[in-house]
């Protein structure tokens, strides 16, 4: 039995597998939003925003679960933290599990467990290292995604491989049915093949190679969400494999407002047929129906209002607002 430390964010889709599972999660350590910094007004806005997600979603919070299973908890800002190490290496674990970090993880902390530390990422790495790949995958129309579970080093990504696996997904498959396939059912059974075998000494691992052609999985800038899209040159299919995959973040089109602020659309089929005077990458109403335009067709939008978004968009806004 080994045990583990887990840095995740939120309550994430190995949490539960890990603690269920007949090894010992000893702590587990939240990443922190990329940007936020220790301090009162960000302590008391996660909480808020925590709160409100789990009085309307019934989604409980990583704090609220480790404090229910008797598991240590702390929020992690940087590598740097002041403490951490101390705190690390007072629950002697012997592996370091990640999987969804904001930031990476340095060598003064992956190298305090005996068996170092490992990490789930949902591409076939060496494609799409980066914090961002799942964007990646539908941006490129890959429909055979993957999973990894590799060492993590001092680089990105590219530390050795332990275990891979992959599925084949439709075009046009949203995030959570995505990630409920590729990590639920796939990553989470290599993650505990892979602790086992650790757990027993009979793990194997394949360097990756140094250095790889294709694109670095990054996150997006606020002003690239408008402009992503190449609205003149994409087919309509391909417009939707994105729109639908990236309903619940990418502004890549005007999202409803009025009394609909907060609330964002709901990505329906597309439609290959004329569009009329309406440009490609506008929204526009037809016989009571919303639609965005495309370059050889359109994609159906509706929405429908939810107090629940309202107040995480209004949250959200003040968390951003105290990052500056």
């Amino acid at each position: 039995m080994l045990k583990i430390l887990i840095i995740t964010q939120g309550l994430s889709r190995i949490v539960t597998p890990l603690v269920t599972s007949q090894h010992n999660v000893v702590a587990v350590l939240e990443s922190a939003p990329r940007g936020a910094r220790p301090g009162w007004p960000w302590r008391l806005l996660g909480r808020l925003r925590s709160k409100v997600a789990k009085a309307f979603f019934a989604v409980d919070n990583l704090q609220d679960y480790c404090r229910a299973e008797g598991i240590a908890y702390r929020m992690l800002y940087s590598s740097q933290d002041p403490g951490l190490p101390e705190w690390v290496n007072r629950f002697a674990p012997d592996l370091i599990v990640v999987h969804s970090m904001s930031q990476l993880l340095s060598k003064s902390i992956y190298s305090l467990p005996r068996l170092g530390a490992i990490n789930l990422h949902p591409s076939l790495l060496p494609k799409y290292r980066g914090p961002n790949p799942d964007f990646w995958h539908y941006y490129d129309v890959d429909l055979t995604p993957g999973v990894t579970v590799h060492y993590i080093d001092e680089g990105e990504d590219t530390g050795d491989i332990l275990a891979q696996g992959f599925i084949n997904v439709p075009l046009g498959i949203k995030s959570p049915d995505r990630s409920q396939r590729l990590i639920s059912e796939v990553g989470v059974r290599l993650l505990l093949q892979t602790l086992d075998a650790l757990n027993a000494g009979t793990a194997t691992r394949q360097p990756q190679p140094v250095h790889v052609s294709n694109r670095r999985a990054r996150n997006l800038r606020a002003e690239e969400h408008a402009t992503i899209i190449e609205w003149q040159q994409w087919p309509v299919e391909r417009v939707w494999n994105v729109l639908r995959g990236t309903e619940q973040w990418l502004n890549a089109i005007a999202q409803p407002g009025g009394v609909y602020t907060g609330q964002r659309w709901s990505v329906g089929d597309y439609h290959v047929a004329s569009t009329g005077q309406f440009q490609p990458g506008e929204v526009y109403r037809h016989e009571g129906h919303f639609r965005v335009a495309c370059k050889e067709g359109y994609i159906s939008l509706t929405r429908t209002f939810h107090l629940k978004f309202l107040l995480i968009h209004i949250v959200t806004r003040l968390l951003k607002q105290v990052a500056r």
